[in-house]
């Protein structure tokens, strides 16, 4: 959701058979590493995987994401510092019908509810952004927002990205759909 005063830096979309969210995710002020920004990376790779998914219907939405990372992350790789630890990143969530298969993936801190003819409805998360992050909240809260000091903290928080005993993004690895939340059922009464 974009705040006042800011370009909205989410991308949700669809075509037939799927559907896409992608929030993105950035510090204010890294112009400098990356002069794109958060709003064109985000609708750079939900344009990307729509594309994909409309097109390509035999691979995993895995490879996709990996080819949708890969592929808007050349697009500015020549322009901008993709690797620095505040260039623009996304969470993701994907979701695919196939054949009476509901496909469905999360990358970081998106949350997929699909509602169920009969019962609770499905809520598919990866949790691990937010278990690393409690250790971060007391130094944000405590530091001026926009400060050099918060975006040190952020800085620090944010080299947890795409890493072994981290949490996983989609930012410049296609590496990280690897890491993808993945599942599938044949209707909303299975998981």
């Amino acid at each position: 959701m974009a705040r006042n005063g800011r370009v909205n830096e989410d991308f949700a979309g669809a075509v037939p058979t799927a559907a896409v969210l992608i929030d993105g995710a950035g510090i204010p002020g890294a112009e400098s590493i990356c002069r794109h920004g958060v709003a064109w990376y985000a609708g750079g790779l939900g344009g990307c995987l729509l594309s994909l998914l409309a097109g390509v219907r035999d691979r995993s939405l895995s490879a996709l994401l990996a080819e949708a990372i890969e592929q808007v992350t050349d697009d500015h790789r020549d322009t901008c510092d993709v690797a620095d630890p505040i260039s623009p990143s996304a969470t993701v969530a994907i979701l695919r019908l196939s054949d009476g298969l509901i496909e469905h993936l999360v990358l970081g801190g998106s949350v997929l509810v699909l509602g169920r003819a009969e019962g609770e409805p499905l809520v598919v998360s990866d949790p691990r952004e937010v278990i690393i992050s409690r250790s971060y909240r007391s130094a944000l809260k405590a530091t001026a927002e926009g400060s050099d000091e918060y975006r040190r903290v952020l800085r620090d928080l944010r080299a947890n990205r795409n890493q072994p005993g981290g949490f996983w993004v989609a930012k410049d690895d296609p590496r990280a759909a690897d890491d993808a939340t993945i599942a599938y059922c044949t209707d909303l009464g299975e998981a």
